[in-house]
């Protein structure tokens, strides 16, 4: 059976995506200590991305000026790869306890093809290969990005991920 001939597919696990969501963390009394702030989010991102071999570069959490409060939000930047990944911190008290969570899942694009291709071909009951590219590339919870699968006789379909929020599957569906 060609690829041509198959509808869209249901969602999926892709287990080579990574976020993040920590909550309740305090980062200094007197005002928010940026170093540490900087290096949790390091140590955990570094504990998320151990399964696809990678370790962050760098962690900027700009500075707030005045002093963020209760309720404040802003954006720190992690590179991973050469990737920027963005995690939203929001500040939950006068104690400076945070919240912060992942923007961007981080893929190894030859891992997601390998398990995309073997979970079309388990599905389908024939032989897919699939291809998402070399190297590393960062999608925004909610957003997607397109593979290309192709069955024996050479019939392409494209193959849609779409980024799922921390603690829930990525999804994957064909196109026609």
């Amino acid at each position: 059976m060609a690829l041509s001939r198959m509808r869209t597919a249901p969602a999926l696990l892709i287990s080579c995506g990574a976020a993040v969501a920590v909550s309740a963390c305090s980062f200094s009394i007197g005002g928010l200590d940026y170093d540490k702030l900087e290096k949790a989010i390091t140590d955990e991102l570094n504990n998320s991305y151990s399964s696809i071999d990678q370790k962050v570069s760098t962690v900027d959490c700009p500075e707030q000026s005045p002093g963020p409060k209760a309720g404040d939000k802003f954006e720190c930047k992690a590179e991973v790869g050469g990737q920027t990944v963005r995690v939203d911190v929001t500040v939950k008290d006068d104690d400076y306890n945070v919240d912060y969570e992942t923007r961007d899942t981080l893929y190894d694009l030859p891992s997601v093809s390998d398990t995309l291709s073997g979970e079309l071909s388990s599905q389908l009951g024939f032989p897919v290969t699939v291809d998402c590219g070399e190297g590393l590339k960062t999608v925004e919870v909610g957003k997607t990005m397109d593979c290309t699968a192709a069955d024996e006789e050479g019939v392409e379909r494209t193959v849609q991920i779409t980024a799922a929020p921390v603690g829930e599957d990525d999804s994957w569906k064909l196109l026609d």
